[in-house]
């Protein structure tokens, strides 16, 4: 019983932590698709205004 609430505590906080890094990122208005390449929106964005 301790294990399974174990991880589920572990499995959330991992979960709350990438949803908060994506946020941050995303609000900075850095690139949050994971691999920055061309076909990322937030990229393709800031090529554009260039």
């Amino acid at each position: 019983m301790i294990i399974e609430v174990i991880a589920t505590v572990a499995i959330v906080a991992a979960a709350v932590f990438i949803l908060y890094k994506n946020i941050k990122k995303s609000t900075s208005g850095q690139c949050n698709c994971g691999s920055c390449s061309s076909s990322c929106p937030k990229f393709s964005a800031v090529k554009q205004k260039k």
